[in-house]
């Protein structure tokens, strides 16, 4: 008897230990969950603090590109995708940042897929991403896609997103109007990590 309770004795010591010296956040989720879902959270306080700036300025649109080119190209990914989610759309986040294939998330317009490419320029952008990304929805079978991004649209970029009319561009005003109406907006919608299946998309 007196080994048995040795031995339950030394378990729970152990099992004491391995709580007071592991931090809490490794105890429950590996390092790329926990992160990611901080990036989802530091997006959502980039978003009120997208609204306050709109708010303030009467023509905001410098002062929203300037914050967004200073944050972390992760949190913009999130951030986005936050903001559709908002409006009533359904999403899903990628599990992992890298290996992504081009494609930093998908959102679901009306039942259909779309993907999203994310890029944060500082001048302008450039056209070789419009064209790799319209391969991609190509390959990936989607409708169409969404590339949205903090930079200039040059003429060489209009002219080939004129041979992929399924790309949508999402930058300069329409990109703050996008994101001044998910701030407005505090619906949910379902959030899905990347797997096999597809979800049935609907805007709630």
């Amino acid at each position: 008897m007196q080994y048995y309770i040795f031995i339950a004795i030394t378990l729970l010591l152990a099992i004491a230990l391995w709580l007071l010296f592991t931090p809490k956040r490794k105890r429950y989720i590996p390092k790329r969950i926990w992160c990611k879902q901080k990036n989802i959270t530091t997006g959502d306080a980039v978003v009120a603090k997208l609204h306050k700036i709109i708010k303030q300025n009467r023509e905001p649109l410098p002062f929203v590109l300037a914050y967004l080119r200073k944050i972390d190209p992760f949190v913009f990914e999130e951030l986005l995708l936050t903001c559709f989610q908002r409006q009533g759309y359904t999403i899903r986040r990628n599990d992992r940042y890298t290996g992504d294939g081009g494609v930093d998330g998908c959102v679901w317009l009306h039942g259909s897929l779309y993907l999203i490419q994310a890029k944060r320029y500082k001048d302008s952008i450039n056209p070789a991403h419009i064209e790799e990304f319209g391969r991609v929805i190509q390959s990936r079978g989607a409708v169409g896609g969404f590339f949205i991004h903090t930079g200039r649209t040059g003429e060489k970029s209009r002219d080939l997103l004129r041979q992929y009319p399924q790309i949508q561009l999402l930058s300069g005003q329409k990109l703050v109007e996008f994101i001044g109406r998910a701030a407005l907006s505090r619906r949910s919608a379902i959030v899905l990590l990347r797997n096999k299946r597809s979800p049935t998309a609907h805007r709630r």
